[in-house]
């Protein structure tokens, strides 16, 4: 299976610590450049902002657009492919996952959900599947943070180019299509790395200062946007009744062992 991962072309201590993380674990890849914020117009942010309700920022279009690059060679090789980004510090057994999934790929409609957040997600109490070893995959029916790790095949990669021609606030949206059946791996094989035990604290999930923030135009279209994403949230929900339950990934975290530390 490919693995691509999304680091901007300047970030060269993300790149150090990337190669010398797939070096490690004896994992092949390729780097897929990120679009530049900085390289985005006022005009193109604000043109972008009136597709998703509430504050957008330079660096949320421009790892949409990255995601979208992505999708767009696994499309063109016709394979499943690992999608990271350049903070995901992952797993020693992340290559068995990796051959296990490829193993047990039967549906165009299963993305895979690699990443552990420390964030509660809505998860199916039985697995679709379940291997020997533990691993296992679980339907997720929420999840609304956290693309750092993720299998994709190119069926699903084409629907996503397709219904992302304008901007959305991508984890949260992937993760809330109605035709995908997400799946989450446990123990998760992917983390952040602010997310280990021995980072620094931090607020989790709170946004980077940013002096250019765009939003929609008026008040009504913000809503009107707010209720079209609540109204797929509750479609959601109401598959997970009664067979679902909320609750952070798994992880095992002593199979995670990061011996240099990105900027």
């Amino acid at each position: 299976m490919k693995i691509r991962i999304i680091s901007r072309i300047g970030a060269e201590s993300r790149r150090a610590f990337q190669a010398a993380q797939m070096q490690r674990l004896g994992l092949p890849f390729s780097f897929v450049d990120a679009v530049e914020a900085t390289d985005l117009t006022d005009a193109l942010c604000l043109e972008a902002a009136q597709t998703w309700p509430g504050a957008t920022l330079p660096q949320d279009i421009a790892w949409f657009h990255s995601h979208r690059k992505a999708w767009a060679e696994i499309v063109e090789d016709k394979a499943l492919g690992l999608v990271l980004e350049d903070d995901a510090v992952l797993a020693d057994t992340i290559a068995s996952a990796l051959a296990m999934i490829e193993e047990r790929y039967r549906d165009w409609r299963h993305v895979y959900d690699l990443e552990f957040t420390p964030e509660p997600h809505i998860i199916a109490e039985r697995p679709t599947w379940q291997a020997s070893g533990g691993l296992s995959a679980s339907r997720i029916y929420r999840n609304r943070v956290g693309l750092a790790g993720y299998v994709i095949g190119p069926e699903a990669a084409a629907r996503m180019l397709s219904e992302t021609l304008h901007y959305r606030l991508i984890d949260s949206y992937l993760w809330q299509r109605p035709w995908m059946q997400g799946q989450m791996i446990e123990p998760a094989q992917v983390v952040q790395m602010r997310f280990l035990p021995d980072a620094p604290e931090t607020p989790a999930f709170v946004r980077s200062a940013e002096p250019r923030v765009f939003r929609p135009s008026s008040r009504a279209r913000n809503l009107a946007l707010k209720m079209e994403i609540e109204l797929r949230r509750g479609f959601s929900l109401l598959q997970a009744a009664g067979k679902s339950k909320r609750r952070e990934p798994e992880i095992d975290w002593q199979r995670f062992s990061p011996e240099t530390t990105p900027g």
